[in-house]
């Protein structure tokens, strides 16, 4: 007798199993299920959490879609409140809880482990963006828009490189492709980089524009990024230079390539201050583009 007490004593005390609450449908009929484990071929389930019943089953003879959890949730909710720093933990606690059931489609430890990623994205962490994209298995997720992200984060690395010519030929790649918003501000925001990086100033500011305006109200990162690459380009600009020096004076050329380019950078100060920066500052070295604001 003391030896059962001990037995069920240590049983009580273990720590309870991950379950992952989920519809289970089988030739026509349906059911709420308790994944406890999966593989390429079998998914083993409860029809009670309590019950320590199992049932295996063949996973290609069925269709499940999971409930999502609340801790899935609660770190999305941070990702769309633009709170990456604190959403990335929280994803990546998710995939680990849940990684028992990464093979079978729709899980969330997969769709967490995909928005960890964006978060190295949206934080602009290459690096790291890289090398755990090495590791993401991509299978399970459904969404086609998920995946052609997933494809399309090579462009960071070429980012990360400054290999300008191998980037403008990753972005040429997409030009025609259907993509989202978000995705068409990051090809954008590349090309621009990329022909600045080869001196194509042109080229350049119509792209990063482009990048701006493409995802606006979601892309808000990048595009605080693409102002700024652009006011980099003003400020370096020597027709920019020496419009700044002969403003206001007889001399000043209004209608010269670098006064042009002088005004734009002196709305792109007002974009920011209004709209783009959303609260962060803009950096010293661009205010004083402000001073040239066209009356």
């Amino acid at each position: 007798m003391k030896a059962i007490i001990l037995s069920l004593a240590c049983v009580a005390s273990l720590p309870a199993q991950t379950l992952a609450p989920a519809f289970l449908l089988q030739e026509g009929q349906g059911a709420r299920v308790w994944i406890e484990a999966a593989s390429e071929k079998t998914v083993r389930y409860r029809a009670n959490p309590q019950n320590q019943n199992r049932t295996d089953v063949a996973l290609r003879k069925v269709s499940i879609k999971f409930f999502t959890p609340p801790e899935y949730k609660q770190a999305l909710d941070l990702f769309e409140g633009k709170d990456y720093e604190k959403a990335q933990p929280a994803f990546a606690a998710v995939r680990e809880k849940y990684k028992f059931t990464e093979v079978i489609p729709g899980n969330f430890a997969t769709l967490a482990g995909y928005f960890e990623l964006e978060c190295s994205r949206k934080l602009g962490k290459y690096e790291e963006l890289e090398a755990n994209g090495a590791k993401f298995k991509a299978d399970a997720l459904l969404r086609k828009t998920y995946k052609a992200q997933l494809e399309l984060n090579a462009i960071y690395k070429s980012i990360q490189a400054e290999d300008w010519e191998g980037l403008q030929a990753l972005c040429a790649q997409w030009e025609d492709r259907k993509v989202t918003g978000s995705q068409r501000a990051q090809i954008e925001y590349a090309k621009g980089l990329a022909f600045r990086g080869m001196a194509k100033t042109e080229e350049a500011l119509d792209a990063l524009n482009k990048a701006m305006v493409a995802d606006f109200a979601a892309s808000e990162v990048l595009v605080r990024k693409a102002a700024l690459a652009c006011f980099k380009i003003y400020a370096d600009h020597p027709e920019v230079q020496a419009a700044s020096k002969l403003h206001g004076t007889p001399d000043e050329e209004p209608n010269s390539p670098g006064a042009i380019l002088l005004s734009e950078a002196a709305a792109l100060v007002e974009m920011w201050n209004v709209a783009l920066g959303r609260g962060e500052k803009l950096p010293d070295d661009y205010k004083m583009f402000s001073k040239y604001k066209k009356a």
